[in-house]
């Protein structure tokens, strides 16, 4: 079934909203979700605390190889959404999660879940002195680490595709910023159609990973669209600009100028009006957007020969194969004591059931090339082992490796 794989920074949101994504989910149109699943670090290492989780690099693999345990266990469930409600903040780790769902032949998604810092701060703050869970929550010391460490996806790379960018901060009402103590502020720049860009862009700031031109990408709008082909939607690579002359720049006139001073105060006052005027988006429109085009427009991935699984034939086929083509090699070089060198018809005899087979051979085949076909064929019966393993047909099969060989 699909695999969601949620990201973001600690305690951005991801949890609320990974059950919202559940809930949602089962009660689709489309039903095509039967049951779903919530892996995160509770589940995966029921003996260990959230802070515990995190509290070293070794303690972090643990749980990361955790997460990937049961994403694998649960990915291959046909029946089952699976929503990985965790950090997932390292890019190579969500390569790993990519190759699972692709050797599963499983959807595959990316949900960024995108929140300020000091929010998510404050929730963690707020957690702390109310959570009933011990040590449910992280120091001030991880936060800072792990949002500096954090590597924002980017969805040129074909395993943070598609990848869905949801500001949790729009959707959060002005009570809950009254209560934390914290200004009412916009993530975007006034735009609509970049309502994540600066929380996107904020992150990438804040990563010790902003490098190359991630920060470009970041910033572009169709990043929070859905992309459902295997193509990237923009380069990471750019022309060069030559330099501008210096003339161009003393033609300017004053008028155009004072002009542009005008438009950009305009704009300004523009995106003031909106921060007081702020518009509460719907956590719950904004999953079924998600879930509208993942489970109806993205396609499952299918397995490379990398990752694909061989079909091997068992022990007692292969000695079956050896004994039976040993015995139709022999029967079919005695058979070509009747003909002369230049071919002939030749009968050979298939099994003990008197059947028999005919074949038409323009020279003499030696026995020296008949026993390395027939050692061919023992080996290619490894990874391709006959349909019928009976006496009669792998000795027809072996007649036919023969008869498209010579």
């Amino acid at each position: 079934m699909p695999g969601l794989v949620l990201t973001g920074y600690p305690s951005c949101g991801k949890t609320t909203f990974a059950e919202l994504l559940s809930a949602q989910a089962l009660s689709h149109e489309t039903k095509i979700v039967k049951s779903t699943v919530i892996i995160n670090e509770e589940s995966a290492r029921p003996d260990k605390t959230l802070r515990e989780c995190y509290l070293n690099s070794t303690e972090e693999k643990l749980t990361r190889s955790a997460l990937k345990s049961e994403f694998d266990k649960h990915i291959k469930d046909p029946n089952k959404l699976v929503i990985l409600d965790s950090m997932n903040y390292i890019k190579g780790f969500r390569y790993e999660l990519h190759c699972i769902s692709k050797a599963a032949g499983q959807k595959h998604g990316v949900i960024w879940t995108l929140n300020r810092e000091d929010i998510a701060k404050a929730w963690n703050e707020d957690r702390s002195k109310h959570s009933d869970k011990l040590n449910y929550f992280y120091t001030s010391e991880m936060m800072d680490e792990l949002m500096s460490r954090y590597e924002p996806p980017d969805q040129r790379n074909r395993w943070d595709r598609p990848l869905y960018r949801v500001d949790v901060h729009s959707t959060l009402p002005t009570q809950v910023f009254e209560k934390l103590g914290l200004p009412v502020v916009l993530t975007s720049d006034g735009d609509d159609e970049d309502e994540t860009g600066n929380a996107a862009s904020a992150a990438l700031n804040r990563s010790v990973y902003n490098m190359h031109s991630l920060s470009d990408a970041i910033r572009d709008t169709s990043q929070s669209k859905v992309v459902t082909t295997s193509i990237g939607t923009k380069s990471g690579f750019k022309r060069r600009i030559g330099k501008v002359s210096k003339t161009l720049v003393k033609t300017e006139n004053k008028e155009s100028f004072e002009k542009n001073s005008e438009q950009k105060s305009e704009k300004g006052a523009k995106c003031e009006e909106k921060t007081t005027e702020r518009e509460i988006k719907s956590m719950e429109a904004l999953i079924k957007v998600i879930l509208d085009s993942f489970l109806l427009d993205v396609v499952p991935l299918k397995a490379g020969l990398s990752t694909s699984i061989q079909r091997n034939a068992e022990t007692n086929v292969l000695h079956d194969v050896d004994s039976i083509s040993q015995k139709t090699m022999n029967a079919f070089i005695s058979a070509q004591k009747n003909i002369s060198a230049g071919g002939g018809r030749i009968i050979v005899p298939i099994g003990s059931s008197g059947e028999s087979r005919s074949f038409d051979l323009r020279r003499q085949v030696q026995a020296i090339e008949v026993k390395r076909l027939r050692r061919q064929y023992v080996k290619w019966v490894t990874s391709n082992p006959p349909k019928d393993s009976s006496e009669e047909g792998i000795a027809n099969s072996f007649l036919s490796y023969l008869g498209n060989q010579i």
